[in-house]
Formats: C-alpha cells, sequence, structure tokens
C-alpha cells in the first residue's frame, strides 16, 4: 500500500489505525465495511487474511503468497508486522474477539495499542460452542479470550447490554464501553410514506435472526391482512429450510427471499416499507446480538419497527413511540404488533418520525465517528478515559 499512489500527490499525513478484520469483508458485515471511510482525523489501512471480494485489493494488507498464508493460518502474522510498520500506525482496531487476539500480538510487535469491537456472538458464545465450531479461528479465542482481556487496550461493545455480558464473561470494566455503530443519516434518509402492504426483515439467515419466528408471526398476519408480504433479505445456512417452512405454511406467493444485497437496495426497500421485524433471539450454541444495525438504518430511514427484547435491541427502540418491544421468541405478541402497525398509517407515521429522531441523536454515524477519533486520541496517548466517556 502507497499513501502517495500519485508522484504529484501529496502523502496523507494523518496518523494512521490499523482496521483488522481476517475475512475483507463477509458480505453481511457492511458495518465494519464502513468503518474506514467514516474517519476523518485518522488514516485507516485495511489488514487482513482474506480478500472476500467487498474491498479494493490494492488499499489492504493480505498475504501476498502462500508462505505468508500458511503462517497467518498459523497465527503468525509477523510479516504483517513488517509490511505494516513503514506505515507508523498509530493503533490497531480489530473487529470480533477472534481477530482481536490474533491481532493482539501484532500489537504487541508494533508497540501500539489494541481497540477490539465486540459484536455478540464473541461474547456469549460459550467456550464449549466455539470449541466444537470446528473454527480454527474461534477455537484459539475460547483457549485465549482472558489473554485479551488482560492485554487488549480498550474494547468497545456494541451496546450497553452487550457491554453488560462482557463484563460478567471477564472483560475489565474499566477498558470495556458501550460504542454504538450507527448509522448514515444520508445514505438512510427518512422516507415520505409507505406502500402500507410490505413488512421488511433485513439479516444472515441464522437461528438468532428468529426468521422462523417470523414466518409463523407472518402467517396470522396474512389471515387478518392478506395484501400483505413479507420481503427478507440476506443470505444464510438456514435459507433452504425457511423457504421449505414458508411452504408448507401456505406462504410462497406472500413472502420473498431476496437474498444478500447491497446498502443502495436495503435503503430503497426501508424507503417502501411499512415496517422492520427483528424477532432476533438466543441461538441454542449461545449465539446472540449485540444490535443489529438494521435498527438505526431502519430509524434514519423513519421506518417503524417490531423488534424482540433481547441484547442491544431495546436501546434503539423507544417501545411505544419509535416502534414495538416484544418479549424473545413469542410469536403471538409479535403477530400482534405487526397487525396493530399495518392496520394504522397514522401509527406508522408518528412512530417513524420519533425513530428519525433517536437516529439522529442516538445513532449518527459522523457522530459516532468523531466519537471513536476521540477514543483513539485517548488511547493512542495513554489518556485515561473519563467518567463520561466510560
Amino acid at each position: 500500500m502507497q499513501r502517495a499512489p500519485h508522484g504529484d500527490q501529496p502523502a496523507d499525513q494523518r496518523p494512521a489505525v490499523v482496521i483488522y478484520r481476517a475475512p475483507l469483508f463477509n458480505p453481511s458485515e457492511t458495518f465494519v465495511r464502513a468503518h474506514g471511510p467514516a474517519l476523518k482525523r485518522y488514516r485507516p489501512l485495511l489488514a487482513g487474511l482474506e480478500d472476500k471480494g467487498n474491498i479494493e485489493p490494492a488499499l489492504a494488507f493480505l498475504p501476498r503468497n502462500r508462505g505468508e498464508r500458511l503462517r497467518a493460518r498459523l497465527g503468525n502474522l509477523d510479516w504483517l508486522a513488517e509490511r505494516l510498520r513503514p506505515e507508523q500506525p498509530r493503533l490497531i482496531h480489530a473487529h470480533f474477539g477472534p481477530d482481536g487476539l490474533a491481532a493482539l500480538d501484532l500489537a504487541q510487535r508494533l508497540r501500539i495499542p489494541l481497540v477490539t469491537t465486540l459484536h455478540g456472538y464473541d461474547v456469549s458464545r460459550t467456550r464449549a460452542a466455539l470449541l466444537l465450531s470446528g473454527k480454527l479461528s474461534w477455537m484459539r479465542y475460547a483457549l485465549g479470550r482472558e489473554r485479551l482481556a488482560r492485554h487488549g487496550d480498550l474494547f468497545l461493545a456494541v451496546s450497553e447490554a452487550l457491554r453488560s455480558m462482557a463484563i460478567r464473561a471477564g472483560y475489565p470494566a474499566d477498558r470495556t464501553m458501550t460504542h454504538y455503530i450507527g448509522a448514515d443519516l444520508k445514505a438512510f434518509p427518512a422516507s415520505d410514506g409507505d406502500d402500507g402492504e410490505t413488512i421488511l426483515h433485513v439479516g444472515r439467515l441464522v437461528e438468532k435472526k428468529g426468521t422462523a419466528l417470523l414466518l409463523a408471526a407472518f402467517e396470522r398476519l396474512k389471515a387478518v391482512h392478506p395484501a400483505a408480504t413479507l420481503v427478507i433479505i440476506g443470505d444464510g445456512p438456514l435459507r433452504p429450510l425457511l423457504e421449505r417452512r414458508a411452504m408448507q405454511l401456505g406462504l410462497a406467493e406472500g413472502v420473498r427471499f431476496m437474498g444478500s444485497q447491497p446498502a443502495r437496495v436495503v435503503a430503497e426497500w426501508m424507503r417502501r416499507s411499512a415496517v422492520l421485524a427483528v424477532p432476533s433471539l438466543t441461538a441454542r450454541d449461545g449465539d446472540a446480538e449485540g444490535l443489529p444495525t438494521v435498527i438505526p438504518e431502519a430509524a434514519a430511514s423513519g421506518l417503524a419497527v417490531v423488534g424482540s427484547d433481547h441484547s442491544g435491541i431495546p436501546e434503539a427502540i423507544i417501545d411505544g413511540r419509535s416502534g414495538f418491544v416484544v418479549p424473545e421468541g413469542q410469536v403471538e405478541a409479535l403477530s400482534a404488533r405487526l397487525i396493530e402497525l399495518m392496520r394504522s398509517p397514522d401509527l406508522r407515521r408518528s412512530m417513524g418520525a420519533a425513530a428519525r429522531e433517536l437516529a439522529e441523536t442516538r445513532f449518527d454515524r459522523e457522530a459516532q465517528a468523531e466519537r471513536l477519533e476521540r477514543l483513539y486520541d485517548a488511547v493512542s496517548d495513554s489518556t485515561p478515559l473519563t467518567a463520561s466517556e466510560l
């Protein structure tokens, strides 16, 4: 990577932060992909082990040959440290606990601080589940989480609920704080109205997203609102099972599985949909949400949300004002609130306005990026974080 790609352009003199994520980036991780572009005072350097087709390879530090790939797989990132050293990074920011552990030796070799964002499963999954996952990075994390907690400089939990869970799991209270990811208020502008028919569901199709529960609730809703449509954006291992379930429930004509879609398509559906449904729950292996970024994005779009009382979801919905929070795992409560919103355009309109206001005050990505850069300043200067920052 060159700091001055063209001879007639000055080098970027901003202090550098290494954004480390082993896969750069998984399609569903738009929240990680948006990290670098949101920074203003810091120069982002992407570093990882695998190009997933969602970045420009020339702009990232990746293994260049089989030897580096093999060493990386064995947990040795010395080659990456040597390639990053000329950039004089101020700190490393890793996403997810396993990548935080992988980046710990890298940070120590470069003698710079390590910031790790905890997103959900990396806190909620049990050690046994991580060890039995078959994923080498997760297995290493199960065995080395205490080391990361001891030596990492700062841990950012994406919700207050996740922060509390992380502290109970052994992360240090004085170095673990809540930092909301936020939403791009320009990319998700408030809508003037909705189609009155579409219930939107966005997320990777895995157990914790509660999509099977939503199908059961939608069956009840169709009985009183036959014109309703459920649009499901996202892909994942449960998609074939969920498609079969929709057919078994007689919902094949009313449910659209659209697979993974770019952010602009998600934004378009948010502008036209009547309600966003986020019925997340704790999976059998302990997998749980931190705070789904789709909720702040929906709020920015002025879209009312029905979400479950799960992890950080209630932090992004003002129950009864910007949406509804329903008990986790309860089909009846979920369907009742969806029906209530589908029946009342005025309620959707008032809740949508309140949701947009919440997005502007709590989840503005630009404001969150400014706060993040102040945290970078503090951790790189070894300045103690104040009580207000924590």
